[in-house]
């Protein structure tokens, strides 16, 4: 594919035949030798997602810094041919490169981005129509997004995210290996712990908005999916069901209590109860899974054959042991009411 063809049909001429320099600032530039070679090696690049590079339209300073190292040394460009900052430049300068201006106050220094965006394709706009989730998944190209953002994604409130956040997987020791009454304890004394107004670290803001990155268990996780956002973007975010349970366990982070009701009651009806299931199996976790069970007695859904006797095991276990805590429907969030069922306060 030529660069005129993927970067919305700019003409691009080799050195040779462009008659005047590139205007550049208050400076007069020449296109360097073989940059019609680099540039086509960049657009063959970006010219559609891969697993390691999801977002190939919007990419950080950062990233591209990695992807212009390798293309030169893939080429053997001489150690002369500009450096990162020379090449967005000239893209700059040729139309085939802008740059998203984030605000980074009040952000964490260790996080924030070098990571000035810069979006491909784009030519003469001053600012780029850009989608808040594809900055999220170029922010972190290997990060899943989730919370808020989820719930926005897939309709679920009608509410604007009043922020966004995207998650960096960890691996830990499996749960599952713990006995039953380690596995209660510790998840109780999680429960005791939680900062309520902690929803992750900032890392920018756009338009208004604040953008968080948090890090998370790959086991907490277990339902992720890959969308396709345009031709050159796939996301990677959170399934219905998993963000869901996200609700219950991180109320805040997905808009507080308001919207989780919301998201849950628009999704009632066509809930898929194998999926739960199977995420509940794989997390583990003794109070999203009582949350699990109170909330669907609170709107009335019958669950499955399977969810129902995985639901009654569980309860079974839970309250063998001998103590069991009175836990909140949303994790940090008290209400007046119990379930005694599953021993939960509910609206």
């Amino acid at each position: 594919m030529l660069a005129s063809q993927a970067y919305g049909g700019t003409a691009l001429t080799s050195p040779r035949e462009r008659s005047t320099p590139l205007q550049i600032g208050q400076h007069q530039q020449s296109l360097p030798p073989r940059w019609e070679e680099f540039l086509n090696a960049l657009t063959h690049r970006l010219a559609k997602p891969a697993f390691s590079l999801l977002s190939t339209r919007c990419i950080t300073r950062s990233d591209l810094s990695g992807i212009f190292a390798e293309i030169r040394k893939e080429l053997g460009l001489p150690s002369t041919f500009p450096d990162g900052p020379d090449i967005i430049q000239h893209l700059h300068s040729m139309g085939l490169a802008s740059v998203i201006p984030v605000d980074l106050t009040g952000s964490s220094s260790e996080s924030s981005p070098s990571k000035q965006f810069i979006v491909f394709g784009i030519e003469g706009a001053s600012k780029p129509d850009i989608d808040s989730l594809e900055l999220l998944q170029a922010y972190k190209q290997d990060g899943v997004i989730c919370y808020f953002s989820a719930i926005s994604y897939f309709d679920l409130t009608t509410q604007a995210p009043a922020h966004h956040h995207i998650a960096s997987l960890t691996r830990k020791s499996p749960i599952k290996k713990l006995s039953n009454q380690d596995l209660v304890t510790k998840a109780y004394n999680k429960e005791s712990t939680i900062k309520n107004k902690k929803i992750g670290t900032h890392v920018f803001s756009f338009d208004g908005v604040p953008f968080y990155s948090v890090k998370r268990v790959l086991n907490s996780i277990p339902g992720i999916k890959t969308r396709v956002l345009s031709s050159r973007t796939t996301i990677r975010i959170s399934t219905i069901e998993q963000t869901l349970l996200d609700t219950l366990h991180y109320p805040y982070h997905c808009g507080g209590a308001e919207v989780v009701f919301e998201a849950w009651r628009n999704r009632i009806d066509n809930i898929d109860d194998d999926l739960l299931l199977g995420y509940l199996e794989k997390i583990q976790i003794p109070p999203l899974t009582r949350r699990v069970g109170a909330i669907l007695e609170m709107l009335r859904h019958t669950p499955s054959n399977a969810l129902n006797s995985f639901l009654s095991k569980s309860r079974e276990g839970i309250f063998s042991l001998p103590e069991v805590s009175t836990i909140p429907l949303l994790r940090g969030i008290n209400f007046p009411q119990i379930n005694h069922n599953w021993n939960v306060l509910v609206p």
